[in-house]
């Protein structure tokens, strides 16, 4: 994996935590902050060369230490808000702009196959065609009122990777529930 690829996971599960938090604060722990808080300086410390030749990045940083490293500069609840939804707009340009290294899908396929057509794939040889959004996978699981399965999609889009990729984070899919 490349450093940008595990820098954009690591920024993606940082905000969905932070966003979790901010969503609801009993929801995430201290701890759950503290690891995610870690791994970020862990990550930064490791490859602050290569993170330092790029703007996005130097953002992301710098909105990071504001908040986590100025903790004497918050006077109130709102700033402290304030301050995170701006790490939270850090992290989502630089996400943006790391997530422009392209990567290579390569398909071995025997059979019949189909690539693109609003992105579904036919094979006529033991495969079934599955294509949902993520809106209506929402809306169906809202109506059927399947408390386990609401769960188990928050705990996916709670994941950093899953988050990245989706561009959607448990804390924003939530407000898709009624």
């Amino acid at each position: 994996m490349s450093y940008k690829l595990e820098w954009v996971a690591i920024l993606a599960n940082f905000k969905t935590k932070i966003n979790a938090y901010l969503a609801n604060p009993n929801i995430i722990t201290v701890r759950d902050l503290e690891e995610v808080q870690n791994e970020f300086i862990a990550f930064v410390n490791g490859y602050s060369v290569l993170l330092s030749n790029d703007a996005y990045n130097t953002q992301a940083i710098d909105a990071f230490n504001q908040v986590y490293l100025n903790r004497s500069n918050t006077v109130s609840d709102n700033d402290t808000i304030n301050n995170l939804q701006t790490l939270i707009d850090s992290f989502d340009t630089a996400i943006t702009h790391n997530k422009e290294e392209k990567m290579t899908t390569n398909y071995n396929v025997s059979g019949n196959a189909q690539f693109g057509n609003n992105n579904s794939q036919t094979n006529t040889h033991n495969a079934t065609d599955i294509n949902i959004n993520l809106q209506t996978l929402i809306n169906e699981i809202e109506k059927s009122g399947d408390t386990e399965a609401k769960n188990k999609l928050l705990d996916l889009l709670n994941n950093g990777t899953i988050a990245s990729i989706l561009g959607v984070t448990a804390a924003e899919a939530v407000k898709f529930f009624s």
